[in-house]
């Protein structure tokens, strides 16, 4: 082992692996299940992406057959549907994807916590180490959230995650087997979620070119890695022929997806996102909850002196391995992936934890590594308390969400007063386009296309949630100048009011230009969002109502006199 710990350990002894992985898996999707009953929030206060994903997946559960595919998450919909089946059939939330989806999530993330150990177990042959790898990777910030929550990146994730390990083990002797193996798993999945391929794409190439000497094998290899792509893509299209929404080959490895969306694009407030996004994948911002200290600067700067003395003596370790294969596979695999991912999230969404998940992966590899220099160094003492660190982390890690306990049930009693407020049938709410009024009153009152284009004159019953998008156009039509964004929106307040409807405005009205911005996902372009907030303040006057405990201030709107 180029980095093994010591040979004289009961736990450095091969052995135990099939009942380490049970507990892991086991274990640990209970004690996340655990975790997703006491949170109570299966969005998580993160985005409401998970009530649309469920919404997309029913079908799938009601009748396959007709559910339509989508090509930038082709496998998640399909797959996760069967077993959404298999979770009601048990009994589990039945009939609610929305929370199924947490389940599925959790088992999944176990999973990525079995290949943890795995991965560790093949590199340092140390059983603790691989324990304390496996426990440390799921109390990690990113991992361990959206592990309980409905978001879609977890099983893609895992799959990923197995793809770079596998790769880290057996690139470093290549064979057209092993490059084969390691390239299908690979594109199952990116086929789960396809924005996965472009960090650890440049990796998986990069490390078949450092192991292997020869120049014609070098090229070979990469003509397997990329043939097992092609043949993966082609084979989910012939078997998915005919399907509603099926996709061909070359249209699954190329979707496009939010290429030239209004995220898109560098900007420099972008870099200060990029930090934030690294470092809260090791920690929550539970510290940021104190008043009367810089609870941001300790946070960001704590996590960030972590990263960098894990990265420090992981770096030291593969440097002096560094004429070894393995230790060049190791770096490569994982090095890679966090400077290509670094470079794509600049140009998307550097703060979202989905976008981070898998660029950070690399941090899982270095606290091995880190384990096995406190193991040289301390023998005796060094893990256990690496392992208190691994709990106290665990722990900080719930604590930091606990504000967002419970918001599930909270939600639902604030749809139901808003309906006490305002008869939905007469009402039509203005509503940022990330609203969490907008994702649960559309998980409550049903989905409806934002606008009022298909409005009749009130009252109107269905559908029973009327709503106009403040950013959608702003997030449909990045190309639009700013004067046309605030004429669009003007014209549908507008035409609400000429219908007959009430137009309440929950939350918006008074919100910071730059915590909208910051709602807003941190858009390319943010003369757009000023330009709408002030066209709203020109043109209309809005008469508070009363101020809900969860969605906030409601607000009527009105012309203002004389326009």
């Amino acid at each position: 082992m180029v980095f093994a710990s010591t040979s004289d350990t009961p736990s450095a002894r091969p052995g135990g692996t099939t009942a380490d992985l049970a507990l892991l898996v086991v274990g640990g999707s209970a004690l996340l299940i655990a975790l997703i009953l006491w949170f109570d929030n299966a969005q998580g206060g993160l985005t409401g992406n998970g009530v649309f994903k469920s919404l997309e997946l029913k079908p799938w559960v009601v009748d396959p057959s007709t559910a339509p595919l989508y090509p930038a998450n082709y496998l998640f919909y399909p797959v996760y549907g069967s077993l959404c089946r298999l979770l009601d059939l048990l009994g589990v939330f039945t009939g609610d994807p929305r929370r199924q989806i947490t389940i599925l999530n959790a088992v999944a993330a176990s999973l990525s916590g079995g290949v943890a150990y795995l991965l560790t177990r093949a590199l340092t042959g140390d059983r603790l180490v691989g324990l304390l790898t496996a426990a440390f990777h799921l109390a990690t910030s990113h991992v361990m959230f959206l592990a309980i929550v409905n978001e879609d990146i977890m099983p893609g994730y895992t799959a990923m995650f197995a793809a770079m390990a596998l790769a880290s083990v057996r690139f470093a002797a290549p064979t057209a087997a092993r490059v084969a193996v390691v390239s299908i798993l690979f594109s199952v999945a990116w086929l789960f979620e396809w924005r996965l391929m472009f960090p650890t794409l440049p990796a998986m190439l990069a490390a078949l070119w450092l192991c292997e000497r020869q120049w014609s094998r070098r090229l070979a290899w990469l003509v397997v890695f990329l043939a097992g792509m092609l043949a993966t893509a082609a084979a989910a299209a012939l078997l998915t022929r005919g399907h509603p929404g099926a996709a061909g080959s070359f249209d699954l490895i190329w979707t496009g997806k939010a290429v030239r969306s209004v995220w898109a694009g560098f900007t420099w407030p972008k870099l200060g996102y990029l930090w934030d996004g690294i470092v809260a994948y090791l920690l929550g911002t539970g510290v940021t909850t104190f008043g009367g200290i810089p609870g941001w600067d300790i946070w960001r700067f704590t996590t960030t002196f972590c990263l960098i003395g894990l990265a420090a003596v992981s770096g030291a370790m593969l440097w002096r391995a560094r004429h070894d294969n393995r230790s060049r596979a190791l770096a490569a695999v994982f090095g890679v992936t966090f400077v290509a991912g670094s470079v794509f999230n600049l140009y998307s969404q550097p703060q979202d934890p989905q976008m981070q998940i898998n660029v950070m992966a690399w941090v899982t590899p270095a606290w091995a590594l880190t384990l096995v220099a406190v193991r040289r160094r301390w023998p005796t003492r060094g893990l256990a308390t690496m392992a208190g660190v691994v709990v106290a982390l665990a722990a900080y890690n719930v604590w930091s969400i606990a504000p967002l306990r419970g918001l599930d049930g909270k939600w639902r009693q604030a749809i139901e007063r808003l309906e006490q407020n305002g008869d939905p049938a007469r009402t039509v709410f203005l509503l940022h386009d990330f609203d969490w009024t907008m994702v649960y009153g559309s998980l409550h009152w049903g989905a409806a296309e934002p606008g009022t284009a298909g409005l009749g004159p009130a009252p109107q019953a269905v559908p029973k949630f009327k709503w106009i998008g403040f950013t959608g156009d702003v997030l449909r039509h990045p190309d639009w100048s700013a004067e046309r964004h605030a004429g669009e929106l003007r014209a549908k307040i507008d035409r609400a009011l000429e219908l007959g409807y009430e137009v309440l405005v929950v939350r918006l009205w008074d919100l910071p230009e730059q915590q909208l911005l910051t709602e807003t996902g941190m858009v390319a372009d943010a003369s757009r969002l000023a330009a709408l907030r002030r066209m709203l303040r020109a043109d209309y006057v809005a008469t508070p109502l009363y101020v809900d405990p969860v969605a906030g201030p409601v607000l009527r709107l009105q012309r203002r006199p004389g326009r």
